[in-house]
């Protein structure tokens, strides 16, 4: 696939601004960049999703296939097999085979020779066996007839992964494909992609799964791509070094500029100092002031001029978030106990959970998709009621919730109600500095919540988290469509939050900074300690 001058935006916006590429076959690339600089925009372009407004792509006798990151709705009573069937179009090619098989005739032989092609070239004849060890190996427990509209977040990624996978295509567009699933399908994507002999693009801020995967990187930057024929880990090294270099840049010609203003106010102290002293007579000043007066006033000109060619060039200095956490030391019960408990609704529920969590502690909760970790976090909020048993939660708890989607209802709340939505005394000094450490103006404070790209919803939640004096922190899913810049932001809170966190990731970075003392998992109620943890449940 080659990519020359490609633009594409919506009104006034142009998103996509003169992009050139040229992606080899079996060749596979990272596509990274902070959320809002186009990442998405373009596999949609490149796949025809959305519209280009100039440009060209051309494709060598490929054939493309994009991830999406949903289902519709639509297809909520398909089952898995026939939501995949129409999804990769052999539905319609067995429909139409049957019909042309029961009605041969020399007028319709070429076009079932063209139908069997397409049939075969989808391995048509074993493809309810090939679907089948796709599901085996995405760890997807549920029959082919299940329906869409039962699967769990994760469960509906592995079946848009069984489809894109059978679509047979040459060039893969991914985008985020490890969102929402468990460990165990992730490695097996990672190795599965690893040894494809297919050509890639793929957005995912998995860092160990890029790394493992990607030979080249595609930067966005303001709409602009860079190309950088590295691992990922080597990408962020020499983006490190690229940092530091326009950093010396930077401060060199804050340097060289304060030098030459110093000079250039000496120089005109000095001019000035000479034309207001007297001269004794005229013969004097002709002799001892006019050569003098031209020199200071050429050496004014001189600076002036070297002063308006330094280019300050744009630096952003990478500023370390100050979560202003100042949890109260006030006596109390901060701890929940989990008794016997056991989650879910009608047709599912989760075996009997019992859990100590103290005060302090980092668990872990995990399971395979659709084994009911979301199920148990909204019981322990209260938005589930639970089936049997109970949730004692200290009188001192006060719990934060951020969920994979930081979506509200009310789209026209600003981003100032939302963070300080359900307190009484307000210190709107310390709002805006919240605000400002997570990288938000004071103009900002005004904007709708509901316009924030991902991660900036993101940083308002933690704002929110550090404003409001959270003590348990449950975390689900957060990293999910994050830019490396919300990652990090995330990274640091779980290092340093001091208080309680119970968390559910996939993401393996995530999970290793976490570090957490002990994992639940929900499938088998066994508890894992991971620090030496000697608590006994």
């Amino acid at each position: 696939m080659k990519v020359s001058n490609l633009k594409s935006g919506f009104k006034n916006n142009e998103i996509l601004k003169d992009i050139s590429f040229h992606l080899a076959q079996g060749e596979k690339v990272g596509l990274v960049g902070l959320n809002g600089s186009g990442k998405s925009t373009l596999l949609k372009v490149l796949s025809n999703e959305l519209p280009l407004d100039s440009g060209k792509i051309k494709l060598e006798n490929e054939t493309i296939t994009y991830l999406k990151q949903e289902i519709s709705h639509e297809f909520d009573n398909y089952s898995i097999i026939d939501y995949i069937k129409n999804q990769t179009g052999i539905g319609k090619l067995e429909t139409r085979l049957s019909e042309l098989e029961n009605n041969l005739t020399d007028d319709n032989m070429n076009e079932y020779g063209e139908i069997l092609d397409n049939f075969l070239s989808l391995d048509g004849y074993s493809f309810e066996s090939n679907l089948q060890n796709l599901i085996d190996g995405l760890n997807l427990d549920k029959s082919l007839d299940s329906k869409i509209s039962t699967l769990s977040g994760g469960e509906k990624i592995k079946v848009l992964l069984c489809a894109m996978i059978l679509s047979n295509r040459d060039i893969l567009l991914l985008d985020e494909p490890t969102n929402n699933l468990d460990i165990e399908a992730i490695e097996w994507l990672e190795n599965y992609l690893r040894n494809l002999k297919k050509s890639i693009i793929m957005v995912s801020h998995d860092e160990v799964f890029l790394n493992n995967i990607v030979s080249k990187i595609f930067e966005m930057s303001d709409g602009k791509l860079n190309e950088y024929n590295l691992s990922y880990n080597d990408y962020l090294e020499q983006k490190d070094l690229e940092y530091e270099k326009d950093k010396l840049k930077y401060l060199n010609a804050i340097e060289e500029r304060k030098k030459i203003k110093a000079r250039l106010q000496k120089a005109k102290d000095w001019s000035n100092k000479g034309t207001s002293s007297k001269a004794h007579n005229d013969n004097d000043k002709i002799a001892n002031n006019f050569a003098k007066e031209r020199t200071r006033s050429s050496e004014v000109s001189k600076l002036s001029k070297a002063l308006d060619k330094i280019d300050i060039p744009t630096f952003l200095e990478r500023k370390k978030i100050n979560f202003l956490l100042d949890l109260d030391n006030e006596k109390g019960n901060k701890n929940i106990y989990v008794d016997d408990l056991v989650c879910g609704y009608e047709n599912f529920q989760t075996v009997p959970l019992k859990l100590n969590i103290d005060f302090g502690s980092k668990i872990n909760i995990k399971g395979n998709n659709g084994s009911g970790k979301t199920t148990f976090i909204k019981t322990i909020l209260g938005l589930i009621k639970p089936i049997d048993g109970n949730i004692i939660i200290g009188n001192d708890v006060k719990i934060g919730y951020i969920s994979q989607d930081t979506i509200i209802n009310d789209n026209n709340i600003s981003v100032y109600e939302f963070i300080t939505s359900g307190l009484d005394d307000i210190d709107r000094s310390l709002v805006f500095t919240l605000l400002n450490n997570f990288g938000f103006n004071y103009d900002d404070r005004d904007k709708k919540y509901s316009e924030l790209s991902p991660g900036q919803r993101t940083r308002v939640n933690l704002a929110k988290i550090a404003l409001h004096k959270i003590n348990v922190l449950i975390l689900d899913e957060i990293t999910n469509h994050l830019d490396k810049e919300a990652l990090e932001l995330i990274y640091e809170l779980v290092e340093s939050y001091p208080g309680t966190i119970i968390s559910i990731s996939h993401n393996r970075k995530y999970n290793e900074i976490l570090n957490a003392d002990y994992s639940l998992d929900i499938s088998t109620g066994n508890i894992e300690y991971l620090q030496n943890n000697t608590q006994k449940n």
